[in-house]
């Protein structure tokens, strides 16, 4: 349960650093943009492995009973978290409406995750990445924060993050059982 909780803190950690401008900008100046990026790319893929090996290892201790409906949820809620993925990268109506689209498609992930799930690896995992979503997206909007509108949201990119959305959950659903242990339906 160790690696698990220090993958999150280390991956949550430094996903809080680009939001807090002062110190991006220090560690840019020192190291370079480049460098940064590396860094930042390198420590957030160990963070993940850690994340990833710390839940295989942790044991199954249940905490809760999940709701029937949960699995039933989780149908849903993944598929919508990942066309909200591919639509927050895109000029999208969907990103111009829902202006954060990535923290509201984690935010969805986690819940779908933690009805369908009520292990304690699980409430750490998806609790943890909901209540990060939950706190960078209440900063974003009092902050005021917008996604850039540089171009204008076409229906066609729409499209395309609802086919890739979609196509990404079918084959993480598809692969989940491999990937992670446990099938996803």
């Amino acid at each position: 349960m160790t690696l698990l909780v220090a993958g999150l803190a280390l991956f949550i950690v430094l996903h809080l650093v680009p939001g807090i401008a002062p110190l991006r900008a220090a560690l840019v100046a020192s190291m370079g943009g480049k460098r940064y990026r590396g860094a930042f790319s390198a420590l957030a893929f160990a963070g993940l492995a850690m994340i990833v090996w710390g839940y295989s290892a942790a044991p199954s201790e249940p905490v809760y009973v999940p709701p029937d409906w949960g699995r039933q949820a989780a149908v849903w809620m993944v598929p919508a978290a990942f066309v909200l993925f591919a639509a927050a990268n895109m000029p999208t109506h969907i990103r111009s409406v829902v202006q954060h689209p990535m923290l509201l498609g984690l935010l969805l992930w986690a819940l779908a995750h933690l009805a369908a799930n009520g292990e304690l690896r699980s409430l750490l995992l998806f609790g943890g990445f909901a209540g990060f979503a939950l706190a960078v997206g209440a900063s974003a909007v009092a902050r005021g924060k917008r996604p850039p509108a540089d171009k204008a949201p076409r229906l066609a990119m729409d499209a395309a993050a609802l086919v890739a959305g979609l196509a990404a959950a079918g084959l993480f659903a598809y692969f989940h059982a491999a990937l992670f242990g446990a099938p996803a339906l």
